[in-house]
Order: structure tokens, then sequence, then C-alpha cells
């Protein structure tokens, strides 16, 4: 609304009100200077109900309610003056009585002599408008309360999928324990492996939400990308097999051994790339490829590809495809399954490594996505494969596989091994090749035939190598996508040496070639069996679970390690059995029935300060993930936090160095402890160390030397931070405090030093967050964590 009129000359003005007053739904109405309506349009008849005759004379009160009848005052004086009043937002009265919100405008009415004679108004009903910002409100609300909701149902569902999970987890590490042949091995780890990549796709929804609410880390330790790789795309391969599909994992030789970076996420990336590769192809090939674009002495980079011959996506669908829940189309999802969130997430992932996710694609051909990542290299380890492959070198090898990208990739590897390969791309072009060599008497030392192609199939060649009597020696490793069972029956019946399932690793190849040409041995340092005997003292635990499967595996693992449980299937049961008895160590479950893991914690600490009982160590282990679960069981008297699916060597860590920490709990000694002595146990033992420098040492590869060092540095830079981090925090820098909790966390997380990690972490996000009221206790708390690692550190040296 404008009030442009103002200017004009009377005879100008009339006219121009006459046309707009007779076909404004807005009203307009036109006042004498005394407050009488002079002029009355349609607009304010349907607007206030009151017809041009009832209202034209009226005065202006007319439709203004008692509490406004000075804003009439305020429009009648601008006018005198000779000003306009631009549009507010009041309250106007219609014929019924009721009120309704309005917009109003005024300006004044000038005669041919430009004297100001009167005033007009012009007056919308603005209801709808309120209505949508009151709609909008509640819509606001209630999306909240959604959210809300949502991360309730996210912890929830959290908890469920992963109770099963840590069974599945667990009893899978139990198994791998036993002296078992190598096939049933295989069988496990792939179990193994499918159940970690299953625990990391429920973790897919929980990782979007904490997208977006900026609550994401990346872990930093120790991997190789090859072994990532290949073990990412063999939980896969029953699914490609399943199509049909060859799949196949290129590395290159040159591929550093050792790196350092995130691998659950990096494995999480390339599991979502080739399901999805997987899930969209009908027929051909996925193939992973890892090749170093650069090798400096300290870091590389790395490209990570996937590509497949699949469906292909349309240049106007490629940005769609990488929004949450979205696939290409609806007819897409119903055909193909799945959320719609897997390349959303992958897309987030690979934004915080700092990289791009490329997309190459054509419709009905295939794709092919890209990324490249920057890292630091690590201390490489005991290198067992070149020890493995040096009597291997010079021997020819006949490679025979119909699919370019698996003949490709074996050749490659057996090349960089120093041996001697030979390619062929069918049955018929290798007994040619055979043939070949045979008449200039140099036969091959081994063939790797794949067993399904077109025409002469892998068994075929096999039987006619077996049966040639020119052949002494017939070292033939087959290889199949098929089951292994029904394929392990074929081989032997062709005279197979050994067989491989694709995808084909290299550890898996090289093992086949070992035992098929029987030239090399791959001894390498003895596994570290879970159930080496304990080097603390027997202890009394008390698991709270009320699960039977995570029951099973945790009383399972410490039996081994010769531990004595005692059961609680519920946090009553755990009371009534802590009142009797007295315990090393609780491991508490925290979602149980009759009473949980909070309240039992709570009612333990009780019974111990009522009794004047040493403080036991209390293990929470819960399967919830969501942000805040950590610090909750800390402040119920928590000690300490293990998330299911249980890690079992992190359990028995855990758990025994209870009594590596010199706090095991006194179960034979009398339940009422003299005051004196009371005085001298600390008041709240930790259920750990303040770092665990076995796990250090491992990530640093054995080089105690490095472990000094970082010692040191730790030892110098820690006082100094700490030091900025009070003086940015007094004087309002909650930027600086943030980035100096960052470095803290970050040194302290070399030495595996869980509280003051978590510690520095809970400074850094509440500096982040702009908490500055909750920041000195959560300073303070640190202060005490880093002057309790640095006490460990010093008694270590």
């Amino acid at each position: 609304m404008t009030s442009n009129a103002a200017d004009m000359p009377f005879g100008q003005t009339r006219g121009l009100l006459s046309a707009v007053m007779a076909s404004c739904r807005d009203a307009i109405i036109a006042y004498s200077l005394d407050g009488q309506i002079e002029a009355w349009n349609r607009g304010a008849e349907e607007i206030y109900g009151f017809s041009q005759e009832e209202a034209i004379g009226s005065p202006a009160e007319l439709t203004t309610p008692r509490d406004r009848v000075g804003e009439n005052d305020r429009l009648r004086e601008a006018a005198i003056q000779g000003r306009s009043i631009e549009h507010f937002d009041t309250l106007r009265t219609r014929k019924s009585g009721e009120s309704f919100p309005a917009a109003i405008c005024g300006f004044p009415i000038r005669n041919e002599r430009e004297e100001v004679v009167g005033y007009a108004t012009i007056e919308r009903d603005i209801s709808g408008r309120m209505q949508a910002a009151d709609t909008l409100r509640i819509a606001l609300t209630e999306a909240q309360e959604a959210n809300a909701a949502k991360s309730r149902f996210l912890a929830n569902a959290s908890h469920e999928l992963r109770t099963p999970m840590n069974a599945i987890v667990g009893m899978t590490a139990l198994a791998l324990e036993e002296d078992i042949s190598h096939e049933l091995r295989d069988y496990l780890e792939t179990i193994r492996d499918s159940a970690d990549s299953m625990l990391h796709l429920v973790n897919d929804v929980l990782d979007l939400a904490k997208f977006e609410s900026d609550g994401f880390e990346l872990e930093e330790v120790p991997f190789d990308p090859r072994e990532l790789s290949e073990s990412a795309i063999k939980v896969l391969g029953t699914a490609a097999h399943a199509k049909g599909l060859e799949l196949v994992c290129h590395v290159a030789p040159d591929v550093p051994t050792a790196v350092i970076g995130d691998p659950m996420r990096l494995r999480q990336v390339l599991t979502n790339l080739l399901g999805n590769s997987i899930k969209f192809t009908a027929a051909g090939e996925v193939v992973v490829d890892v090749s170093p674009v650069s090798i400096e002495k300290k870091r590389c980079k790395l490209q990570f590809s996937v590509k497949d011959s699949g469906i292909g996506i349309s240049d106007k669908d490629q940005e769609r495809i990488f929004k949450p829940f979205t696939q290409v189309d609806g007819a897409t999802t119903r055909r193909y399954s799945g959320t719609g969130l897997g390349l959303t997430i992958t897309q987030h992932l690979i934004d915080c490594f700092g990289s791009q996710l490329e997309l190459e694609s054509q419709p009905g051909v295939g794709s092919r996505f890209t990324f490249c990542l920057t890292l630091p290299l690590a201390s490489k380890p005991e290198d067992t494969v070149s020890r493995a492959t040096e009597k291997l070198r010079g021997m020819t090898v006949l490679v025979v596989d119909d699919n370019q990208a698996s003949r490709d990739t074996l050749t490659e590897q057996f090349a960089a091994w120093g041996m001697r390969p030979a390619i062929a791309s069918s049955g018929r072009e290798a007994m040619r090749l055979v043939e070949k060599s045979l008449d200039k008497n140099s036969p091959f030392d081994l063939a790797v035939v794949d067993a399904l192609m077109p025409g002469l199939d892998g068994f075929t060649v096999a039987s006619k190598i077996e049966g040639d009597e020119r052949i002494s020696t017939k070292p033939i490793i087959m290889a199949s996508t098929t089951d292994r069972l029904e394929f392990s029956r074929r081989c032997a019946e062709a005279g197979a040496a050994a067989y491989i399932q694709k995808p084909i690793s290299q550890s898996q190849l090289l093992s086949a070639v070992v035992q098929a040409s029987g030239v090399a041995s791959l001894d390498g340092p003895p596994r570290k069996a879970l159930f080496d005997a304990p080097t603390c003292e027997k202890l009394r635990v008390l698991l709270v679970e009320d699960t039977p499967a995570n029951r099973k595996v945790a009383q399972r693992v410490l039996s081994k390690r010769g531990h004595e449980i005692e059961v609680a299937v519920n946090g009553r049961e755990a009371l009534d059995l802590f009142r009797k008895e007295e315990f090393d160590v609780v491991l508490m479950d925290v979602q149980m029935p009759i009473m949980d893991g909070y309240q039992a914690t709570e009612a333990i600490r009780e019974i111990e300060r009522s009794g004047g009982r040493v403080p036991t160590p209390i293990i929470a282990m819960t399967a919830h993930s969501m942000s805040g679960d950590r610090e909750k069981c800390l402040r119920a008297g928590m000690d300490n936090y293990l998330s299911k699916p249980l890690d079992l060597p992190k359990l028995i860590r855990m758990v025994e160095s209870v009594s590596e920490n010199g706090i095991k709990n006194h179960a034979a000694k009398p339940q009422h402890v003299e005051a004196s002595k009371a005085a001298a146990e600390p008041e709240s033992p930790m259920a750990a160390p303040a770092a665990d420098l076995d796990t250090a040492l491992k990530r640093l590869r054995g080089d105690r030397g490095l472990l000094l060092d970082m010692m040191g540095f730790f030892e110098q830079d820690a006082p100094t931070l700490l030091a900025a981090v009070d003086k940015n925090l007094e004087s309002g820098q909650l930027a600086e405090v943030e980035r100096g909790a960052h470095s803290l966390k970050g040194l302290a997380s070399t030495f595996d030093a869980v509280a003051a990690v978590s510690s520095a972490r809970d400074v850094e996000q509440a500096a982040h967050d702009g908490r500055a009221d909750a920041l000195p206790p959560l300073v303070k708390s640190l202060h005490a964590e880093v002057a309790n690692l640095l006490a460990f550190l010093r008694d270590y040296r």
C-alpha cells in the first residue's frame, strides 16, 4: 500500500479515489477533519459488514475498538500536518462485533487550493496472513517436537538393533578362537565382516542425524588400504554372485601398506558405493580400484574408484541422487529397494575427509564414482608377503579368465611378485598356450583358471591338463564366484590343487599359490589369542545383563580368562547380590526391565557410602550410541563406558585394568572398613588407568622410543595449552578455548587416554556451542584429567 496521492491537486485526487474505490478489495475510507466518515467503498462493505448508507456520517470509531481510538487521532493529526502515515498493524471490529487484524495506512486529502480538508485510509484484512504465521509457528513447534521424537526413536532403534548384533559379533569372535579349519575360519571371518558391515549400515541413520547436528568426528588410526578394500568387497561377494556379476578388487602394487585415517568410515564409503553398484547392475562387472596419485615422504594421495556396467544415471538425475531418501525415481525405488540414504551419507563422509565425490555416468553403459584421500603414512608392519614370495620369483603362471578386469588384476599381482604371467581370455586359448609351452619344453609352473567361462570352461581345462601325461606337475588353482561347497567338490574331481572364491584378495591368492606350488611359507607373527593367560589376578565380576546372548558372550570371554562371574538379569537382582557379596568390578547394562543400569548404579553407590565400602568400578555396557550417552553414564556414578556390540579385547582390557591399576576391591576383607583405612582409599577409583599404553605402542608399531618422544611432547605442550585455555576462557574467546581443547584432545588420544580425551571433548563441544556458563567446571575437570595423565606418563617413564 502507498500514499503517493497525498501531493496531487484536489480534483485529480478525487478522480483517482473514485476509480480506485470502485474496484479495490481493500477498504478505502475518507474522513472529515472532525472524524466523520464521508466515503465508504465496496471493499469496506465486504470487510466490515456495514453498508455505505450505514457508514457514511458515522464517527471514525465505528470500526475502531475502544482501546484503539487513539489511532484515529494520530491519523487526523498527521493529515492536518500534511503528513502520510505508512502502514501499521492493528485491530479493527466488524459489524458482527468480531475483532480481526488489519494493516492500515493514511494520507491527507487536499482541495484545489492544496488545503487539507480531510484524510483517507486504506485498510486491509490480514487475518489470512496472521493465520499463516500462526500455522507456521505451529508447524515449527511440531517440527521441533518431531525432531526430538526422531532423536528418541534413533536412540531406541539403535539399542534394539545393536543388541542382537552384539550376540552375532561376540559369538563369531568366540568361534574364531577355536582350533578350526582354514575353510571354516574363512566362513566365520566373512560372517564377522558381514556383521560389522551390517552394524555400520544400522548406523547410517544415526550418522545422518550426527551430520545434521555437526556432531561427527573421524578417527585417526593406522590401517592397510589393500586389506580394507579387499575386506569391503568380500562382504558383498555373495550378493554379486547371486546376480552373476564379476566383482573385482584392484589395488596397485605401489599403494602403501600402512596409512593413518578412519578405516571404519572409509570402509563404509566403499561398502555404500559397492552396494549401490551391485544393486543397479544387472549383468557385467563391478570393479574397485585403488591407485596412488602421489607418494611423498610423510603422506600419500590415493584415488579410490568404484566402476560398474549398470543402468547408468542421466545428467539431470546426477544431483538428485545425493539428496536424502532419494533415488532416481519412485519406480526405481520399488524395483531396487533401499532407503536412499547411502549416497547422501557417502557424500557427507567424503566431505568430512576433505575430498569430493565425482561421478561419471552414461545411461545404459554404467557409472564410475571416484574420490581421492590424502593420508599420512604410518610405520610399515612386518612384510611377510615379500618373504613368502621370494621363492616364487621367475615362476611362469598361466592366467585364464574371460573377464578382462579380473585377468588384468591377477596379471599385475603376479608380476609384482616377480612371476612371469601369460594370459588367456578363454579355455581354448588357454589350451593353445599350454600346447605351445609343451612344444618348447617349458611347461607352466602354475595355472590360475576361472571355473565358469563360456565355451570351454575352467573345469574342462583343468581336466585336460590333469589328463595330459606330458605334464609331470599340475598345480592348478581354480577360481569362481560359485557356492564354495559345490565348487570344492568339482575342483577336486577336476584335479585342482587349490581353489579360491572370487572376489580374490591378495592374501587369499598368495595362500592358494603357496598351497598349490609348495615352494614358500606364509609363516608370520603368531596370531594373538583372545584367551591368552591374563597377567592380572583372578577377579570377581558382577555381570548385569538382561539379554541371554549378550550375557553368554561376556560370561564366556571372562570365564576363559580365569575370572569368576556372578550374573544378574536386572538392576534389582544386582543390588541383592551386591549387598551380600563384594566384587572387583561390575559390568552394568544400561537398559533393563524392573530397574535400569542408571538406577542400579546410584543404588550401589548409596550402599557403598552408607556401609563404608570401597567404591567398586562400574563399567557401563550400552547399545545406545547417541551423543551424551557416555556423559549420562558417568553422571550416574559409572566409571567407564563400553558400546555394544562389545569389542571383546577392549572388554578384557578394561576389566583387567582394575587389577593392573592397583584398585582391586578386597573381597576377602571384612565388610566394614575402619575409618582410618577408608580415608586412605581413593574416594572414586577409576575403572581404567589414565592411558592405555599397550594400545598406543601397537599403534606406533612397537616403537617405544617414539612413544617416549610423544610423552615428552605432551609433558611440554599440555601445561601451555591448559594455560591458554584458562586465559581465553577468562577473556571470553570461546573459539580459542575450542581450539586449545581440540589440541589437547588430539595429544591425549595418542596414549588412548579415554578420560582426558573425553574431558577435552566436553570442553571443545561446550565452547563450540557457545555455552560459556558450562565451561568453568568442565575446564576444571580437564585440568584434573590432564594432571592424572601427566602423573601416569611420568610413572611409566
